[in-house]
């Protein structure tokens, strides 16, 4: 499975896990949260791939700090292919990047330092924690581009406005995320729809469709969860638009860490994930 989901998402009552500028407010389907705004539960995340020779299994590394803060990534000589954090020029061709943050509760400012640059952005909040605008600045503290975010009356995150793309996003009544829908420029709308049984997450689908027409669906998958002993044990991925499918497996057998395993639809071994608590 290309991309991975995995835990029921935690909500934090403060947006303060800003990371990964260029891909702030994306639903990461890996740490099952909304960049940006939701931490992550994890010290480190290492993706291994043991079809590679032994210098090359490791293929990056992200860690955190223990606010669930990204800290640093090393993509290993794959920048290219993982890195995705020049924003200025479309987000990609980095090997490392560090993060350092202002404050350790309600950061103003995160600076960030990567191969070929240097940026900071800034974070502004409104009266309950939350980020309400964000300013990237560059090297010369010229401000490129800003981002806002708006919340209903629970609080919960609606809207991230990057001027010319918008995310939305959608809640249900027990305040777990129900929908996200992001309309690219051009032509398609993108969404995910979350479904629950027994308050876990059973299905995600995702769909591609036209924006002229919402039926013209240009492309569809479904992500199927299943649990063992209260913990997620598998998810199937199956592509309804051109017949694929794939699957993960979760290991807890490991005390300091979680492991999860893609195989193809085979069951043939492609690469696991590390996840150390």
């Amino acid at each position: 499975m290309k991309t991975l989901f995995k835990f029921l998402i935690v909500i934090s009552s403060l947006s303060i896990h800003s990371q990964r500028l260029c891909e702030f407010g994306k639903y990461d389907f890996f740490t099952h949260t909304i960049i940006g705004v939701d931490k992550v539960s994890f010290s480190k995340i290492k993706r291994v791939n043991n079809n590679k020779p032994f210098k090359e299994r490791v293929r990056y590394v992200y860690y955190y700090d223990d606010f669930g803060r990204l800290i640093n990534v090393d993509f290993k000589g794959n920048g290219h292919v993982y890195g995705r954090e020049n924003i200025k020029t479309g987000c990609y061709e980095v090997e490392n990047v560090s993060y350092r943050y202002s404050d350790t509760i309600i950061p103003k400012e995160i600076k960030v330092k990567n191969t070929s640059e240097e940026y900071s952005y800034m974070l502004y909040y409104n009266k309950f924690n939350k980020i309400k605008k964000l300013e990237y600045t560059d090297g010369k503290g010229v401000i490129g581009s800003t981002f806002n975010l708006e919340y209903n009356e629970k609080n919960q995150l609606t809207v991230v406005n990057k001027g010319a793309i918008k995310y939305y996003y959608e809640w249900d009544n027990s305040s777990r995320i129900k929908k996200i829908t992001i309309p690219d420029l051009f032509y398609t709308i993108y969404e995910y729809s979350f479904d629950y049984v027994n308050n876990r997450m059973a299905t995600i689908k995702f769909t591609a469709r036209s924006k002229d027409n919402k039926d013209d669906i240009i492309l569809c998958s479904k992500y199927s969860y299943t649990y063992k002993n209260d913990k997620l044990d598998k998810i199937m991925y199956s592509n309804i638009t051109y017949g694929r499918s794939d699957m993960t497996i979760y290991n807890y057998d490991n005390e300091d860490k979680l492991i999860i395993t893609d195989y193809d639809s085979k069951g043939v071994y492609e690469s696991h994930y590390e996840c150390y608590y």
